[in-house]
């Protein structure tokens, strides 16, 4: 992560690196580099910030000060797609928690017609990632109603079963390939005249046409970067998160624990989790196959 800080907020970053006792270089182009309990800090002359490190519970104290500070996250420019000329009924599909050590893996199915599609327009719906949590829960109440009880379908993957997925398919694209399979043969049942269905693309192509089942053979699949440029897949992506969300809230009151959204930044909720209720209870709320399982104390 690259984050950058106004000039005059570097005397600050610096007091509060020297107050925990990092060690400081000059180099080129760098106000200082600074290094101390298994991090390092660079800090250049145009106020971008790189750090790097093993310890989660410093580079989490590191990344308060610097939200303090009004840090703010750089952010690449990201490549320009055209949008996708469709015009018949389609099926789009999107996931959430693929990259969040806790919780589900979720993905959702969107069937929606031409007139649907126009209507999410005027709504403003768009990809889950620049809508807030709040934001989310609305458009999928208005989501959900547009499109009727059969117009859409969402596959929730607890961590028990992911883990199990996991065990047996030994990687997660093809896990993936299954559920996003699965949704389409959900809305084709319904549905079976639709004749596209459009996914972001992971791993090989192949995967998901090769998972696709009866009613899914014949169906053009659309996979592409950056898919939710298609309507029907930035709905599913809303749909998907807002499941995502509430099965993590879900997941909290029936343990009591605030589980951290993400990959970064868990170390510490892990480690207090599995001092709470043992190692083994981890398979039920945690994708433990992410290398983070393996930085986790107390594990046997």
């Amino acid at each position: 992560m690259t984050l950058i800080i106004p000039r005059n907020k570097f005397d600050s970053l610096k007091t509060f690196l020297e107050k925990k006792d990092y060690s400081f270089e000059d180099r080129p182009h760098q106000f200082f580099l600074a290094r101390n309990k298994g991090m390092v800090l660079n800090l250049y002359e145009n106020g971008k910030i790189v750090f790097q490190g093993n310890n989660e519970q410093e580079k989490a104290a590191i990344m308060d000060f610097l939200n303090s500070l009004d840090a703010e996250e750089v952010v690449k420019a990201e490549a320009k797609y055209p949008l996708l000329e469709i015009r018949e009924t389609r099926i789009g599909t999107d996931e959430a928690g693929k990259g969040d050590y806790f919780g589900p893996l979720v993905i959702a199915g969107v069937l929606a017609n031409e007139n649907q599609i126009k209507v999410f327009e005027e709504l403003g719906v768009k990809d889950s990632k620049y809508l807030s949590d709040l934001s989310i829960r609305n458009y999928s109440k208005k989501i959900a109603d547009i499109l009727g009880k059969d117009g859409y379908t969402i596959i929730a993957i607890k961590p028990a079963k992911y883990n199990q997925l996991h065990d047996s398919m030994k990687n997660v694209n093809r896990i993936l390939a299954w559920a996003h399979a699965r949704a389409i043969e959900n809305l084709l049942t319904k549905n079976p005249q639709c004749q596209t269905a459009i996914a972001d693309q992971f791993g090989d192509q192949r995967y998901i046409e090769d998972a696709l089942m009866k009613h899914g053979r014949n169906i053009k699949i659309i996979q592409t970067p950056k898919a939710e440029r298609e309507l029907s897949v930035a709905a599913a992506s809303i749909l998907a998160r807002n499941e995502f969300v509430r099965a993590m809230d879900q997941m909290g009151r029936n343990y009591s624990f605030q589980f951290p959204k993400g990959a970064t930044n868990v170390i510490a909720a892990a480690e207090k989790f599995v001092k709470k209720f043992g190692p083994k209870a981890l398979d039920e709320v945690a994708k433990i196959h992410f290398k983070t399982t393996q930085k986790i104390r107390n594990i046997s």
